[in-house]
C-alpha cells in the first residue's frame, strides 16, 4: 500500500489542494455565511448615512467557488484522492505524448543522416554513427524540445529506482527537491506560474549573488589556509602551493570584475545596442579574455586533453560548488559532496555543448530564435540577468558561440593545437554569474555595496 500513496503524494505537490479546498469549503459553511451577511449589511447601512448607497455593481462580492461541495473532511478526502488521480492521469498522458513527439524528431535526424551518407564514400560512412543527438533535419526549437524530453526520461527513471528500492524516502524527496519531477508534473498550474515569473527571476537572481560572494569568500580561504591534512604528506607541498596560488589569482579576477562598472545599459545607451562592436560588448569580451589568460595552459594544449582536465578535477572545490549553486539556483543542496556537483556541473556543460554544436553546424541565426527560447538559452549559460533585454542576451549568446567554438574551432584547425572545451564553457558560466551580481538590476544590492560603493 506504500506505492500508491507515493504516486499520489508526488502528484499532488504536497498539501497545494486539500488545506486550500478546507478553506473554500470552512467559508461556504452555512453559519459563516449567515456572520458574513450580517456584516455586509452592517457595512451597508453605515454607508449610506453619509454617501449612495452601493449599486449591486458596487458591493463587494465575496469568491465562493465550489459551492456544492461539502466541509465533511471525509468527502474532501476523497476529493483530494480524485484530484491526485487526475494529475497523474494527465502527467503520464502528457508525458507519453511528448515521448512520441521525440520519436518524431528523432526519426527526421535518421532521415537527414541517411541523406548526407548518400553521398559519402564507404569508408566515411563506417566512421559516421547512425544517430546522434546534434543531427540536422530538424529546427531549434525541435532540438530543445528533445533535451527536455531527454531530461524527463531521466527523472522518470531515477523516480521508479527510488520507487522500488526506497518508496519510503519518495515523498521527503519530492519535498525537498522538486526539481526531481519531470517537466509535465511541474507545469500543471501554468497561471500561477505565469503570475509568480517575476518573483521567481527575482529569487534567482538574488540566489546567484550570493553564490558568488560566497564563493569569493570560500576561494580565498583556500588560497590563504592550507588543507588540514597537507602535513600528512610531505612530498605534496609543492602542488599545496600551486593550488594555492591558482585560487589566490581565480580570486583577485573575480574581486576586479565585481569591482569594476557593471555592463548593464541605461535608456540612453539603447542606440548602440544593435552594433556588433560597441564598448559594452568589447569590455565583456575582454573580461571574459582575462579569465581565459588565467586558464591558458590548460584551455590549449598541444597533447590531447587529458581526462583529469576534461572532468575538472582541478578546479577549487570552492569554484565547482559556487558554480554548481548558481546552475541550480534556488534549489541547490548544500549537503552534497563536491564529486557530486561536479558530476551535475559537467552534465549540465554537455547539454549546453550539445546545443552550441547543434546551433553553429546548423547554421542558425540567433535573431530567428524566440524572445521565450532566447531567454531559457542564456538562463542555461547564465548570461545575462535580471530586467535584461532581448539585445543583450542575443549579444551576450553571440559573443558565447564566438569564444567557446567558433575562435577555438580556427586556433585548433591553425596551429594544431587542443582545445578543452570543458573548462572553457566553466570559466564563462562562472564569468557570467560574477558579471550578473554586479549588475545595477540585479536583485542584491550586497555585492555593489561591498565592491562599488556609490557607482
Amino acid at each position: 500500500m506504500k506505492l500508491p500513496w507515493t504516486i499520489l503524494f508526488i502528484v499532488s505537490q504536497g498539501s497545494q489542494i486539500f488545506l486550500p479546498a478546507m478553506a473554500r469549503n470552512t467559508i461556504t459553511s452555512p453559519s459563516v455565511k449567515a456572520q458574513m451577511a450580517v456584516i455586509s449589511t452592517s457595512s451597508v447601512d453605515v454607508s449610506s448615512s453619509s454617501t449612495a448607497p452601493l449599486t449591486p455593481t458596487q458591493s463587494p462580492q465575496l469568491s465562493t467557488p465550489n459551492e456544492s461541495k461539502s466541509n465533511n473532511p471525509i468527502t474532501q478526502l476523497f476529493g483530494y484522492v480524485r484530484d491526485s488521480c487526475v494529475r497523474l492521469k494527465d502527467g503520464t498522458c502528457q508525458l507519453y505524448t511528448d515521448h512520441k513527439k521525440c520519436n518524431v524528431i528523432r526519426s527526421k535526424q535518421r532521415a537527414h543522416i541517411k541523406i548526407q551518407m548518400s553521398s559519402m564514400t564507404e569508408e566515411q560512412r563506417k566512421k559516421t554513427k547512425k544517430y546522434y543527438p546534434t543531427a540536422g533535419g530538424i529546427s531549434y526549437e525541435e532540438f530543445v524540445f528533445l533535451q527536455n524530453g531527454r531530461e524527463d526520461r531521466s527523472k522518470l527513471a531515477n523516480i521508479a529506482f527510488m520507487m522500488a528500492f526506497a518508496p519510503n524516502f519518495v515523498p521527503y524527496a519530492f519535498m525537498f527537491f522538486p526539481e526531481m519531477l519531470p517537466s509535465p508534473f511541474t507545469n500543471m498550474s501554468n497561471s500561477s506560474q505565469q503570475n509568480g515569473i517575476s518573483a521567481k527571476l527575482d529569487l534567482l537572481s538574488r540566489e546567484r549573488c550570493h553564490a558568488v560572494i560566497s564563493s569569493l569568500i570560500d576561494l580565498e580561504r583556500e588560497a590563504r589556509i592550507a588543507p588540514a591534512l597537507s602535513n600528512v604528506n610531505p612530498f605534496g607541498k609543492g602542488k599545496i602551493r600551486k593550488n594555492m596560488e591558482r585560487a589566490d589569482s581565480i580570486g583577485a579576477i573575480g574581486a576586479a570584475l565585481l569591482s569594476a562598472p557593471s555592463n548593464s545599459l541605461s535608456t540612453s545607451d539603447s542606440a548602440i545596442i544593435t552594433s556588433p562592436s560597441n564598448e559594452i560588448l568589447n569590455r565583456s569580451k575582454q573580461e571574459a579574455s582575462m579569465v581565459f589568460d588565467v586558464l591558458k595552459d590548460k584551455l590549449y594544449t598541444k597533447q590531447a586533453t587529458e581526462k583529469n582536465e576534461q572532468s575538472l578535477a582541478f578546479i577549487p572545490k570552492s569554484i565547482m560548488r559556487g558554480v554548481g549553486k548558481a546552475i541550480d539556483a534556488p534549489s541547490f543542496n548544500n549537503f552534497l559532496p563536491t564529486f557530486l556537483v561536479r558530476g551535475r556541473v559537467l552534465n549540465h556543460i554537455k547539454k549546453i555543448s550539445d546545443a552550441d554544436q547543434f546551433i553553429i553546424e546548423q547554421g542558425i541565426d540567433t535573431t530567428t530564435i524566440s524572445d521565450q527560447l532566447l531567454a531559457d538559452a542564456c538562463e542555461n549559460r547564465l548570461i545575462g540577468g535580471l530586467r535584461r533585454t532581448n539585445e543583450e542576451l542575443r549579444e551576450g549568446l553571440d559573443c558565447w558561440l564566438d569564444m567557446v567554438v567558433k575562435k577555438p574551432e580556427k586556433i585548433a584547425r591553425d596551429k594544431g593545437m587542443h582545445f578543452n572545451a570543458n573548462l572553457a564553457r566553466f570559466a564563462l558560466l562562472g564569468y557570467h554569474a560574477v558579471d550578473a551580481a554586479r549588475d545595477s538590476r540585479a536583485s542584491s544590492y550586497l555585492p555593489r555595496i561591498l565592491f562599488q560603493g556609490k557607482q
